[in-house]
């Protein structure tokens, strides 16, 4: 029998993580008679075979589970299977994670100038959080929403805003809050209900990009450059424009840069 300074040694554990597993029942120690604990080398091999499997990603309380079960091999190989479908759809999700970085450093090199391109845009699926300043909708959306969240690497927080916005009276637009996804990306939306989904079409757009405050944002005045661009190339918008922001504070007083498509013909 070993101390726990001696298996600790032994398991390449340090003290403080033995007693963790042993609060989440990987160790069953034993006490001598002066109270020091005292660890057996078949401790030390369930301890190898549990950390293996928190190499094949499972949860400590999964594999704790999963030693103490009597799990034949086909029960096992399923278990291995569900992790790795698991890991892949992380995997994935994780590549997403860096180029939406990578998408992010490069706005911020470029310096949030205003900046015009035409693009193919894809149509985008979205779920709505509000219409205008009225949210409402989430109440009746919230399923969807989570889910929607669920899928962030994937999905955007994005604003929409109406083709007629732009001629009503006033000198704000009012934006619909939305999380939205590329149409290419509708096979991820499982178990969500599809009446619950709406669908943008884009196609050809001006894709600009600008640099600006959260109470500028929706001010139409921050608009004419686009318009501007627009009357410039013999565009004319044919449909509700959609906002990315990029939720940047560049100064410390709230700018951001955000990247717009407005469909045109």
């Amino acid at each position: 029998m070993y101390r726990i300074k001696e298996f600790a040694a032994m398991t390449g554990l340090p003290p403080s993580k033995i007693r963790f597993y042993e609060k989440h029942g990987l160790l069953a120690t034993r006490r001598e008679e002066n109270g020091y604990r005292v660890f057996s080398p078949e401790d030390a091999f369930r301890a190898n075979a549990f950390r293996v499997l928190l190499q094949y990603g499972f949860t400590v309380e999964q594999a704790v589970a999963m030693l103490d079960a009597e799990q034949g091999t086909e029960e096992f190989k399923r278990s291995l299977e569900d992790q790795q479908a698991k890991l892949r759809r992380e995997a994935d999700l994780l590549r997403y994670r860096l180029a939406k970085i990578d998408s992010a450093l490069a706005l911020i090199d470029g310096g949030g100038r205003a900046a015009f391109t035409l693009v193919d845009a894809p149509d985008q699926l979205y779920v709505s959080a509000s219409v205008g300043r009225d949210f409402g909708v989430s109440v009746e959306n919230e399923r969807e929403i989570a889910l929607f969240y669920d899928l962030l690497s994937i999905t955007s927080c994005a604003r929409i805003i109406a083709k007629r916005d732009f001629d009503a009276p006033g000198e704000m637009v009012d934006p619909s809050y939305v999380i939205a996804m590329p149409e290419s990306e509708e096979h991820r939306l499982e178990g969500v209900d599809r009446a619950h989904v709406g669908r943008l079409c884009l196609g050809k757009c001006v894709r600009f990009r600008r640099r600006v405050t959260r109470a500028e944002s929706v001010r139409k005045e921050t608009f004419a450059d686009l318009f501007a661009y627009l009357d410039d190339h013999g565009y004319a918008l044919r449909g509700d424009v959609i906002l990315f922001p990029s939720f940047l504070n560049l100064d410390g007083n709230g700018s951001d840069i955000e990247t717009l498509f407005a469909p045109v013909r």
